[in-house]
């Protein structure tokens, strides 16, 4: 039911003038869950974010938070103000004539100093609340947005690829502590992304965009592992990780294959293609035959042989 999901998006479709964006997107966000959004550029990812926010009336189909219709065939029903959600953007939007403090003080309707404190806290920026934005790291700098936007006690959290411009370890560290005060916060969220990793490591479920000629429309929804694990397309297992496709002809559990019999996760018949990702593959010493090394890549914990 509509009435009891934080998000429900019905039918969502976007045409700019230069051509379209989104094509009959569907998809809820039930009550705690952290849904990522996951596709490459141009599939339309941060037009549906914008329309989830009332940054964009799009030209079709239906926006519902909370049970209430907000946006519907092109006519904006409620306004940004009123929706009730917190938002976080890849260029953080901190303003930077305020200390830390008043910045996530900004967006609460009344004053109250003592959870701006608890905050400050929580997001491990004691030592920073009075520092201007331009004395803040870009991680310090994103854990203050993210406190802002978490501030008004919002029904629901929009996050526009956050750690676009971070380091690995700190996309990791920040992850991991977004992911927990969402969780503590009780509240719904979505991350639109391109990163891989971060959809995967963070999200409860995900939902991956692919490209059309009608505009990105909704290839696969499932938690992160039956995504990883079983793709529904070529396209989608390109996007969560590192390949490679060989044809074969199944035969129930296995499928032939010119590499030899390959075991199948679910059972199929006729011709088919395998994605199979490199930890899947492991060396054996074979009395005839040879292998060629062509190239080899160190990536810190294994060797990436081509």
């Amino acid at each position: 039911m509509t009435d009891t999901l934080p998000l429900s998006i019905r039918g969502l479709t976007h045409r700019y003038p230069t051509g379209p964006a989104i094509a009959g997107i569907d998809f809820d966000v039930s009550a705690g869950e952290f849904v990522a959004l996951l596709g490459p550029s141009g599939t339309g990812k941060t037009t549906l974010l914008r329309a989830v926010a009332g940054l964009l009336c799009p030209t079709g189909g239906e926006v519902v938070i909370r049970g209430q219709i907000v946006c519907s065939a092109g006519v904006e029903l409620v306004p940004t103000e009123k929706r009730r959600i917190g938002l976080v953007f890849q260029e953080y939007a901190l303003f930077p004539h305020m200390s830390v403090r008043q910045n996530i003080a900004f967006g609460l309707a009344t004053p109250d100093p003592d959870r701006v404190q608890m905050l400050i806290e929580r997001v491990g920026l004691e030592d920073h609340a009075e520092r201007l934005p331009s004395r803040l790291s870009g991680g310090e700098q994103q854990r203050a947005a993210l406190a802002r936007a978490l501030a008004p006690k919002p029904t629901f959290l929009l996050l526009d690829e956050p750690f676009a411009n971070m380091d690995a370890a700190l996309r990791d560290s920040l992850g991991q502590e977004l992911h927990r005060l969402v969780e503590e916060e009780g509240i719904s969220a979505l991350l639109v992304t391109h990163d891989q990793h971060s959809a995967l490591a963070l999200a409860d479920r995900v939902v991956v965009l692919e490209p059309s000629l009608q505009g990105g429309v909704v290839a696969q929804v499932g938690d992160p592992t039956s995504i990883y694990e079983q793709p529904v397309s070529r396209r989608v297992a390109q996007l969560t990780g590192p390949c490679h496709f060989i044809k074969g002809t199944a035969n129930g559990s296995s499928a032939e294959t010119a590499v030899g019999p390959l075991p199948l996760i679910a059972p199929r018949h006729g011709d088919v293609t395998l994605a199979v990702r490199p930890h899947q593959v492991r060396f054996e010493p074979t009395e005839d035959g040879n292998l060629t090394i062509a190239a080899r890549h160190f990536t810190g914990r294994a060797y990436h042989l081509v």
